[in-house]
């Protein structure tokens, strides 16, 4: 297994150029880790702000859409064990992808096409495979340096859980208080859309957030607690490495029907690690929490709830600026991260996952703009996470229909399958085409392709621990229109500058305040090497969407 070496904790500096003229320098965002000279050689590191997963890279995956070694339609853990080295082949200067970690989505037994709704917390659903394909592809993937964590769904249950047909018989049901009950229904509704909460069954109502067929845990129930924290050391137990943690925001609900964020909640998630970590200390837990940047800094709890949590403001600003042209977004969304987070390293980007739109059906196609999110994505602090098939530019099926967001990964052009099973269809139908080339086959060996964009800016990455880590510095920017977003890394002795044109037409020339000498790293659409020009780094241009990483040493 790969040993991770010491990780630096940064802060990050962006900087916008709204138009031709000089701007003054700014000072670190209120509540944002201070650049101190100490910070800027590596001897100041945030409180808990050490772990594996520092500087690693995640990548999502959908079994059932990843690989089918076993000719059904249906991806299963063997297919994915099989296509590791693709992913990370654990050797120095490989052809793989050059990811860290693997984020599964629910590998538990379900009724469901996707999981979320779990009928068995210490086993494998069986299209899948078995427990042993389990435990052998957690030993493949840490014998290639990779960690796996698994998705939790700590909040509710399926209906068909023998808990929950046990307790709906009634009040004598030894699992009735697993749930919680009601004689009549409370006027409570979905916080994003009013639906109601409480279903029906046997003369009773039971509260269900999501719908009927996932019955909500009553977590304020010490043995359901017991139930869930014993399931979570049953899998760290078989080496994974800790989970992330579905609807983060909703395992408690208020008694006048607040039903996100309440402290309860809060209160959980400390115990839960805390316990965890008195014995496997090493174990991660990563919020899904969907909401404002501000609101899911609390799921930090000081160092003493989750390690990570997605980003969801950021990944929603990273795609309007590249729809739109400017940097402004993405300039107030990372702003307010370093503002808000305490930890620079608490947040995890992402461009889209599995309950949204692909990022490339989000722009249209457009290849070069997905370029430019992939660069920004991998300048950015924290610990980022891709989506299985986004390196190659899927777009997954053409209706808004979830089933659309996970279709089949593309690993050839040979229909009916291409490459994912033998079959001559797939769980999701008829696979969804995509556009030519759009495959692992195809992708890999070509030079300019997205594949292999990702993998060089995953390996730059790497090899860069100011990439990995960042400080907090806010460089001054001159010229280049609205569309140009700078951001500075510091690490350890390292210093490099990220500089973007999200714009449809070339900038003017830039300047950026910041001293030192400038080595082009990764660019693409820099038609000039940078030049020190009154004591800063200055370009000639950058065309559209291009991009630059350069060292300033």
């Amino acid at each position: 297994m790969a040993k991770a070496p010491t990780r630096w904790l940064a802060a990050v500096i962006i900087a916008t150029a709204p138009g031709c003229r000089h701007s003054s320098s700014v000072a670190t965002p209120p509540g944002a880790p201070a650049a101190t000279e100490a910070s800027r050689s590596g001897d100041a590191v945030l409180a808990g702000s050490q772990g594996w997963w520092r500087g690693q890279v995640f990548y999502e995956v959908f079994v059932r859409s990843f690989v089918d070694a076993s000719g059904d339609g249906v991806g299963d853990l063997r297919g994915l064990t099989a296509r590791l080295d693709y992913l990370n082949d654990g050797k120095p200067g490989g052809d793989d992808l050059g990811v860290d970690a693997l984020w599964l989505m629910p590998i538990h037994p379900s009724p469901s096409y996707h999981g979320y709704d779990v009928t068995d917390y210490r086993g494998v659903n069986p299209d899948y495979g078995t427990l042993a394909d389990l435990d052998t592809l957690v030993r493949e993937a840490h014998r290639r340096g990779m960690r796996v964590i698994i998705d939790f769904v700590l909040n509710h249950s399926s209906s068909q859980h023998p808990w929950f047909v046990s307790a709906k018989g009634g009040p004598s049901s030894p699992y009735r208080d697993y749930y919680i009950w009601r004689d009549q229904p409370l006027p409570w509704g979905r916080p994003w859309d009013g639906a109601p909460v409480w279903h029906a069954v046997n003369g009773s109502y039971f509260y269900g957030l999501f719908w009927s067929g996932m019955p909500d845990l009553n977590l304020g129930n010490p043995a359901v607690e017991s139930e869930m924290l014993g399931a979570m050391r049953f899998w760290l137990g078989r080496g994974v490495d800790g989970f992330r943690v579905d609807a983060a925001r909703h395992l408690f609900e208020s008694p006048d029907g607040v039903l996100v964020d309440q402290p309860a909640s809060h209160a959980l998630v400390k115990r839960l690690r805390g316990a965890l970590e008195a014995e496997f200390p090493h174990v991660l837990l990563v919020a899904e929490a969907w909401t404002s940047t501000e609101t899911v800094a609390e799921y930090r709890g000081g160092g003493h709830e989750f390690q990570l949590a997605f980003g969801f403001d950021t990944a929603a600003a990273i795609k309007q600026s590249l729809r739109d042209g400017t940097a402004d977004a993405l300039g107030a969304a990372v702003d307010t991260s370093l503002r808000v987070d305490g930890d620079p390293g608490f947040e995890a980007p992402f461009l889209s996952n599995h309950d949204q739109a692909r990022v490339m059906r989000d722009l249209a196609g457009d290849v070069t703009r997905a370029q430019l999110g992939a660069a920004v994505l991998l300048a950015l602090p924290g610990t980022p996470f891709l989506y299985y098939g986004e390196e190659l530019g899927m777009q997954g099926g053409p209706e808004r229909r979830d089933e659309d967001k996970r279709t089949p990964m593309h690993w050839s052009g040979e229909v009916p399958g291409y490459g994912f099973t033998t079959a001559s269809r797939t769980w999701y139908g008829a696979a969804s085409p995509e556009a030519p080339g759009v495959d692992v086959a195809s992708e890999r060996p070509a030079d300019g392709s997205l594949w292999r964009l990702y993998q060089r800016l995953l390996a730059l990455r790497h090899a860069t621990p100011a990439l990995q880590t960042g400080l907090a510095s806010r460089p001054a920017v001159t010229c280049g229109g609205k569309g140009v977003f700078a951001l500075l890394r510091v690490g350890g002795v390292g210093k490099v500058l990220f500089i973007a044109n999200f714009g449809a037409a070339a900038s003017g020339p830039v300047s950026v305040s910041v001293p030192g000498r400038p080595r082009v790293l990764l660019s693409q659409g820099l038609p000039g090497a940078p030049a020190v020009v009154d004591g800063g780094v200055s370009l000639g241009g950058i065309e559209p969407r291009g991009f630059a990483f350069v060292a300033v040493e």
